[in-house]
């Protein structure tokens, strides 16, 4: 057999993310997809387990497969971002405590969560009086809620659709949320963003049109957390994506 000669790509050939990704999430990947659609950019996701139910004691589960997770990603990659792919669980968990646990078993020069990236992203925009869309129980809602305006930002204005199974989360049609984020920014024409939370909540597709219905900001979890994600790599997503990204 002839032996034959190979070039090795350099490590950082490549910005090099990790998405960590509910075990019940059917949307953030197909979302990232979209979002980072011709970046040269290599996207690596791993699943970590969670319980149908989304209840503060099954989001702070999670914190103890955090690790496990991470250990699975390929051994010699160091990532330039990595994101914590729930916005509850990083309300529940915390994001310090994510950002350490990740830190323990890969090198990594950014971690973001959605819940950190939705507050940069209202910052960003100039957002301080937002409107807010989540598909969880009023108890998950509140906790998120009360956590905004602890940070500066006012919320006044909020709808549920008071699911507390991701099963049924991931199913809801981008058309219902286009809906009704409409209809709740219509409704409050005071806010000057509509925030729509989960990552599992199936929106990307449609955010330009409820910017374009609204005339205001529509930021959703997947949204926030790509951009976040995109800016700590020094990329941007581009304007047809929704305006956080221009």
């Amino acid at each position: 057999m002839k032996k034959i000669n190979y070039e090795l790509l350099s490590r950082d050939h490549v910005k090099q993310l990790g998405l960590i990704v509910l075990q019940s999430d059917v949307t953030i990947e197909d979302e990232f997809r979209y979002y980072y659609a011709g970046k040269d950019v290599s996207l690596f996701t791993n699943r970590i387990p969670f319980e149908n139910e989304v209840t503060a004691d099954t989001l702070k589960q999670m914190e103890g497969h955090v690790g496990k997770t991470m250990s699975l990603f390929p051994l010699e990659t160091e990532f330039d971002s990595i994101g914590y792919g729930c916005t509850s669980g990083s309300l529940h968990i915390g994001g310090d405590k994510i950002k350490q646990l990740i830190a323990a078993e890969r090198l990594t020069k950014s971690v973001s969560n959605p819940l950190r990236s939705a507050l940069a992203a209202f910052d960003a925009v100039g957002a301080k009086n937002i409107a807010y869309l989540g598909p969880y129980s009023e108890k998950v809602c509140a906790g998120m809620i009360d956590h905004f305006v602890q940070a500066g930002v006012n919320v006044s204005a909020s709808a549920s659709y008071d699911e507390v199974e991701d099963r049924f989360v991931g199913r809801i049609s981008p058309q219902s949320i286009k809906r009704d984020a409409i209809e709740l920014v219509n409704d409050n024409p005071q806010v000057e963003a509509v925030f729509i939370s989960c990552t599992n909540m199936k929106c990307a597709h449609v955010i330009p049109e409820i910017e374009k219905q609204t005339g205001k900001v529509a930021i959703s979890s997947n949204l926030a957390l790509a951009w976040h994600m995109a800016r700590s790599i020094g990329l941007t997503l581009g304007g047809d994506k929704g305006k956080l990204c221009r």
